[in-house]
């Protein structure tokens, strides 16, 4: 209502490796945060391709893997390693190109601060993760200073 879009946007519920849109359906992608847990990324990209039309854009926002492995658990999509499937930025930048997207932007996030990553008692994390925070706050700075994990955005065009 308070852009006047009622009636123009419409949400779906579903599998991204099922997509159930028809070919060149849309103008824009965009996937934040999502892509860390789902393993067949090459199907994911294949399918954000298909629903794309030639020169639509892809833009996304996820964290991947950084150059020091092992990532330390838990973290906000994962409790232990068989449930987080990131890649390495370099991994991934193929994996989309490879779909039939060209990259436009590609860079690293800056870590998040401790002003950013507090976590208040009115924070939408305290409240989504509870008595785990903690935890997933620990081993989230120690993945940022030590390089075991990078947040990436990027922007691609359709080929």
């Amino acid at each position: 209502m308070r852009l006047g879009l009622e009636g123009q946007v419409r949400h779906w519920l579903g599998d991204g490796l099922e997509l159930p849109f028809d070919d060149a359906s849309f103008d824009v992608v965009w996937t934040q945060n999502s892509g860390m847990n789902i393993a067949g990324k090459e199907r994911l990209y294949s399918g954000f391709s298909r629903v794309l039309r030639t020169g639509g854009m892809l833009t996304l926002q996820e964290p991947m893997n950084g150059p020091v492995q092992p990532l330390v658990f838990p973290v906000m999509w994962a409790t232990e390693a068989s449930m987080s499937f990131l890649r390495t930025p370099e991994e991934m930048r193929a994996v989309i190109e490879a779909a039939g997207f060209r990259q436009r932007e590609w860079h690293k996030m800056p870590s998040p601060s401790a002003a950013q990553s507090s976590t208040g008692p009115a924070s939408i994390q305290q409240l989504v993760m509870s008595d785990s925070l903690p935890a997933m706050s620990t081993a989230r700075k120690r993945n940022a200073e030590e390089n075991r994990q990078v947040n990436m955005q990027g922007i691609f065009d359709r080929l």
